[in-house]
């Protein structure tokens, strides 16, 4: 088959992550319907949001250099194929327990498509901007969000079905992202110069040796963006509810995409900026959004639960795209999805561990306490990276500020 520019090549490349971030996102929408409908409790609900994180956790970890064997085309493929078995699994749900294996193929889609992706796009890269994939990649991230937020309401409100009807118009995008995909190269020349002469070994993620220091910027980053971005997305509608005192799905869905529709703007600025600006700008946007969002549950505020999510959707863009652009410029062709895997192996055990404790807490403590509870830990976690942010500034300074040995 014919294959395509790199241009468009890159452009699949982000359609493709764009509709496996739809996909992983689309049942946070209908957790409030199943919780209605089936009696589940918030543990539950939260518990099958973090099966996929643990899932796809597990894929990076373990095949997280998958795609520098069998390519990046062939890798997206069989994620999509995947996220295909995990869309028409909810399409068909009876009981939770094709909840859990839906997210379980969700899990093994995304965590072959993230990393490849990531990889992918930077190696498709038309232009001589190396910020631009990690700023795209948080776009399609966002827009995915987005996308899966507010057509999953319109779809649950107005389409019959509400339980199954968006997860089979989600199977027809994710087919048609597999056709798209058969279009791309097999390989790219940048790969292609770095593939392993030898036989396929599971070694797991892996950083470079001296890359511990950009590595654990870019995880905090991108992590501490995922775990507050995870706290709407496993509990939000359980706070907007709470906050806005209304059952109508679709404004719940409304006022949470708003949060990532902001993201993906904020992602766009972030692309003009050095990765780690906009990691401070996104570490310190997180820290006042945590406040926002306890005052919020607190006083039932729906304008101060607004003016948290928009914060923390900003803030989203900023950390992720600085994250993922100071990890994919200071990476080489032959390490670059492992790299790249291993700081997203960090970044999605923040957004499981985020999404289930505040589950467990919001049951065992109320809900009130565990809105609390996880606002102070994601202000820590926030505060720490902006503080990393900037000792790794002062030390580049400090690093050209040294004068040249005679």
């Amino acid at each position: 088959m014919r294959t395509i520019s790199s241009k468009a090549s890159f452009w699949i490349v982000a359609w493709v992550l764009t509709v496996s971030l739809w996909s992983s996102t689309a049942p946070s929408i209908e957790f409030p319907v199943y919780a209605l409908q089936w009696h589940l409790s918030k543990s539950v609900t939260t518990g099958i949001f973090s099966v996929y994180p643990i899932v796809l956790i597990l894929v990076l970890f373990l095949l997280g250099n998958l795609s520098d064997y069998i390519g990046r085309r062939n890798t997206l493929i069989t994620g999509l194929i995947f996220l295909l078995i995990g869309a028409v699994v909810f399409a068909t749900a009876q009981n939770v327990f094709w909840l859990f294996v839906g997210r379980i193929f969700q899990g093994l889609g995304v965590g072959l498509t993230a990393g490849s992706g990531a990889a992918a796009l930077v190696e498709f890269n038309p232009t001589t901007n190396k910020k631009l994939p990690g700023s795209i990649n948080t776009i399609t991230q966002a827009v995915g969000l987005f996308l899966a937020t507010i057509v999953g309401a319109a779809l649950i409100k107005y389409a019959p079905a509400p339980l199954h009807f968006s997860y089979w118009v989600l199977a027809v995008l994710v087919f048609a992202s597999i056709i798209l995909s058969l279009f791309l190269p097999k390989q790219t020349k940048a790969q292609s110069e770095a593939r392993p002469a030898f036989k396929l070994q599971i070694r797991g993620v892996k950083v470079p040796r001296g890359q511990w220091g950009i590595y654990l910027l870019a995880a905090l980053a991108i992590g501490t963006g995922f775990a507050n971005g995870a706290v709407l997305l496993s509990l939000g509608a359980q706070i907007a509810r709470d906050v806005i005192g209304t059952q109508d799905i679709l404004v719940i869905g409304t006022v949470l995409s708003v949060s990532y529709l902001l993201a993906s703007v904020s992602a766009t600025i972030a692309g003009r900026l050095k990765p780690v600006v906009s990691i401070r700008i996104g570490m310190a946007s997180i820290v006042v959004a945590a406040v926002l969002l306890f005052s919020a549950a607190e006083v039932h505020s729906f304008l101060l639960f607004m003016s948290s999510s928009v914060l923390g959707g900003l803030a989203y863009g900023f950390s992720a795209s600085g994250g993922i652009g100071l990890a994919a410029i200071n990476s080489q062709a032959h390490n670059r999805v492992q790299f790249l895997s291993a700081v997203l192996v960090a970044a999605y055990l923040f957004q499981g561990t985020s999404a289930y404790g505040g589950g467990v807490a919001s049951s065992t403590l109320g809900f009130s306490t565990a809105i609390g509870m996880m606002s102070v830990i994601i202000a820590v976690l926030a505060l720490s990276t902006f503080l990393l942010a900037i000792k790794k500034s002062k030390n580049k300074e400090a690093i050209a500020a040294e004068p040249a040995t005679p």
